[in-house]
């Protein structure tokens, strides 16, 4: 019996260092991952002060592809941004892929090139979870995808596009929904604050 119970208490605090060391590198990724993010942002020369703190969100994987989508908000002149930076992982290690963006709008679209392929990403803040779905349609009206259930207070949404013309990439219209299935206004949409 105190053979069991000694095995209990090492297995105890082999998880306890377990979830400790899993925190502490899940921090030390964070802080690395808004350390590279506030350094773009300053390098743009956009008058963000150094003093800036730049606030990681989420991290979201492009399906099935060793490519990352960082969001993150900062708050500079009164002003709150949202905004995305695109990161590679390797050797365990997430390294800059040289794209970012930010705004004020709530809602964001842009689209990359991953593997040769087309993505278009959708992003942004659900306040109050007021959005419940968004449709969207691109200009040679033969495509179009909608994001269903956003269900959390921030999303990053991937779709693969079945075309390879940038030009054609861009939506032409996005319609959003609350969770009543009721269409919303684009200021509704995307300047909440």
């Amino acid at each position: 019996m105190l053979k069991g119970i000694a095995l209990t208490m090492v297995l105890t605090l082999l998880c306890s260092f377990y979830a400790h060391t899993t925190c502490a590198n899940q921090s030390s990724q964070t802080e690395a991952l808004e350390a590279v993010i506030k350094e773009t942002l300053l390098q743009d020369g956009n008058d963000i002060k150094s003093s800036v703190k730049v606030k990681l969100i989420r991290l979201d994987k492009v399906p099935q592809k060793n490519y990352y989508i960082a969001l993150f908000s900062f708050k500079s002149h009164s002003s709150t941004y949202l905004g995305e930076a695109s990161f590679i992982k390797e050797n365990n290690e997430y390294q800059y892929a040289g794209g970012h963006g930010y705004g004020v709008n709530r809602i964001h679209s842009k689209t990359i090139t991953v593997d040769k392929q087309l993505y278009s990403i959708f992003y942004g803040e659900n306040f109050n979870k007021r959005l419940g779905s968004i449709s969207i349609k691109f200009p040679n009206k033969t495509f179009k995808y909608k994001i269903n259930s956003i269900d959390s207070p921030y999303f990053v949404h991937f779709q693969k596009l079945p075309i390879v013309d940038m030009k054609e990439a861009y939506p032409s219209k996005i319609t959003c929904y609350d969770q009543k299935h009721r269409k919303l206004t684009w200021h509704q949409c995307a300047r909440v604050k």
